[in-house]
Parts: structure tokens; sequence; C-alpha cells
């Protein structure tokens, strides 16, 4: 996989691209019903004849987007450019979908490589051990298999110590414990190393009940604070199978994530569009904010100032003067998120969280530094 560092750089030279740039957050997530049949392939072309992108561009980006049959992502995000730009990234998260032609539109690739967390699921028994790491962030020539899974290969210097039916009771025993115990402070270290290398925040851990619990005990203490889940699974099953339950469990502790998010900020956040773009705009206070993903409605934007407008009705800008024009609530989020070095999370579906951002909050919250 591409290094952070790699992809911050790849992301710094989109950037600076001068001419003007077709940007594409392409939603593809199969899971969702508006993208049956491939319906997305539509939105697509529809926004390039609005925004008027030249033909001969178009055809390159269709043509791109018609043959990724089975794009292994929820999001493909694409930056195109008559110069011969061509990159492609897979989110494997959604982001709300948008299109733009002329300046290249970052934000959204930055927030998602910066703010979502990868997820590491170390799947073991009594003979095998296996470490997958999912991350938001993937380049169109990495291997991923499903739900953006892919596997790290991790080497013991020595296999699993069999059990040969001793007790701790016996000399035996005793040996094959010590030896048990050495394989998982060894495999400890190994998870160690490429939990930190991949950034790997939060960490699952499937298998037998007895054997979780005992890697568990074995594990630096630095990594213990970061298991989240201990889920027992059958290493046996088909791989398709063992990674729907991986994603299943990484998205249970997801809602439990945001769960918790919701309800500290009950006690200390802002609510509702107008009081979270103040605190987040004028006061720069808000530090993690939470977005409706159906979030509806459209604010007035200045361009010159990058200012969110709170009199939704001035065609001019009260601190510059120059005009005004009218952009999607969600959009105007991202880029002052992205400007305030503020964490973005979108919360989607039909659940409890979902409810209560949209019922209690308005569909925007916000935790703030005071």
């Amino acid at each position: 996989m591409a290094q952070a560092q790699d992809l911050r750089q790849a992301i710094a030279s989109v950037a600076n691209q001068s001419g003007p740039v077709f940007s594409a957050y392409l939603s593809v997530n199969a899971a969702i019903p508006e993208n049956q049949e491939r319906a997305y392939l539509v939105r697509m072309r529809d926004a390039m004849n609005d925004l008027g992108v030249p033909e001969e561009l178009q055809r390159r980006v269709r043509g791109y987007a018609e043959a990724e049959t089975h794009p292994r992502a929820r999001t493909l995000v694409l930056f195109a450019g008559e110069d011969g730009l061509f990159e492609v990234y897979r989110l494997h998260v959604d982001v709300p979908e948008t299109f733009r032609w002329g300046d290249p539109n970052v934000a959204p690739l930055t927030l998602v490589m910066d703010e979502y967390e990868p997820y590491g699921a170390v799947v073991l028994d009594a003979e095998r051990f296996r470490y997958f790491v999912v991350s938001p962030l993937g380049r169109y020539d990495e291997e991923i298999k499903g739900s953006g899974f892919r596997e790290v290969d991790l080497r013991p210097s020595q296999p699993y110590p069999r059990s040969h039916g001793s007790t701790d009771m016996d000399p035996a025993g005793r040996t094959q414990q010590a030896k048990t115990h050495r394989f998982y402070k060894e495999m400890g270290e190994l998870t160690r190393s490429v939990t930190f290398r991949e950034g790997v925040r939060r960490l699952i851990l499937a298998g037998p009940k007895e054997v979780t619990v005992a890697f568990r005990d074995a594990l630096p203490n630095e990594l213990k604070d970061r298991v989240v889940a201990e889920e027992p699974i059958e290493l046996g099953a088909p791989e398709g199978e063992l990674l729907d339950r991986l994603e299943a469990i990484r998205e249970r502790a997801e809602y439990e994530r945001e769960k918790e998010l919701l309800a500290e900020i009950r006690e200390t956040g802002v609510r509702g569009p107008d009081e979270a773009i103040t605190a987040l705009q004028e006061e720069n206070r808000v530090y993690h904010l939470a977005v409706l993903w159906e979030l509806e409605g459209e604010i007035r934007w200045c361009d010159n100032d990058g200012l969110a407008m709170r009199d939704r009705t001035a065609e001019e800008c009260p601190y510059c003067g120059q005009k005004t024009r009218t952009r999607p609530l969600t959009d105007v989020l991202v880029d002052l998120a992205a400007a305030r070095g503020a964490r973005l999370d979108f919360m989607r579906g039909e659940n409890e969280t979902t409810d209560t951002l949209r019922d209690e909050f308005g569909g925007v919250a916000g935790l703030t530094r005071y």
C-alpha cells in the first residue's frame, strides 16, 4: 500500500494543477438503492454536460468509469484534465457525491485521509494467525479484498505450538504453556509493528474466545486500549464469508462510536447548522463535526474569503463586497472543516444515531474545545 506521506504528495500535486480539472466524487456503493444498475454513470454524464467539461475529456472519463464494472469501493474519486492528468482513488467510506470543473476539489479526499480511522482485524485460532487492515483510502493499483479489507503478511519465527494433551500441572504442560505464551508475545509485537505502521487506531480480535482472550493478555499495553471488539469467528469459513463477518463487526463498532460521539455532543457541544457554522467558522472552536449524510439545504458562500454567509439572502459578501453564490450546505461544511482542522463524520443509514442526529440536533452537531 502506498504510505500516507506518498498519498499526501499525490494529492498536493493534483491540488497544484493550473488548468481546469474535472473532480468527481462518485458514489458507487452497491448497497445504496440509487446506485442500482450503475445509475451513477448517468449522474456523472449529466453532471459533466451541465458543467461544460470538454467532450474529449468526457469520453476519457466515461470510458474509465464504464470499464469499472466492479469498483471495489464505496466512493470512486477521479481527477482528470486536458493536459493528461488522470488520478483515481478508491474510498471505502461514503462521502457526498460531488462534481466540479475548475479548481481541483481535493478537500473531501484530504478529510477522508486525515480523519477516518483505519481498522485492524487480527483473526486467529489454535493453528493460524491473520491480520487484515481496512483503510478508508486506496489507490487504483492496490489489491483490495471485499469490504475494503486487505491482508498483511505476518510471519512468526516459529509455528504455533501444538498441544499434546498435557496440563499445566505437569512439566510438559508447563513447557507447552510457556511456548504458547512466547508465541503470543511474538505475534503481539508483530501486531504492534503493523498497527503503528498502518496508522490503525481501532483493533478487532476474532477467533475462539479462549484464544482471543489469551492473545489480548499478551498484547503490548499500548495496543490493549485499541481493542474495540472481540468476536468468535471460524477461520475455516470461505474467505468471502470471513470478510463479511469482519465488516459486520467493524460496522457495529462504528455504530457504537457514533453513539458515544453524540452522547458527548449532547453534554458539551453545539447543535444545528447555524450554531455549528458560527462556532466552526467565526470562533474556530469546533474540533469534531457530525453531519447527516442526507443533509439538505443551501447556503450563501464567498469564494474570495472562503466564508459562509449567516444571511442566506446576502448576494454580496459583507467583508469583501464580492458576489456570493449558493452552495449545498454539505459542501460548505466539508470546506470549512478542512480549513479549520475539524474532524468530519458523516452518518448515514436508518438507525438510532441518524435519527438522533436528525431529530435532536437538526442534522449537524459538533464537539467544541471550550
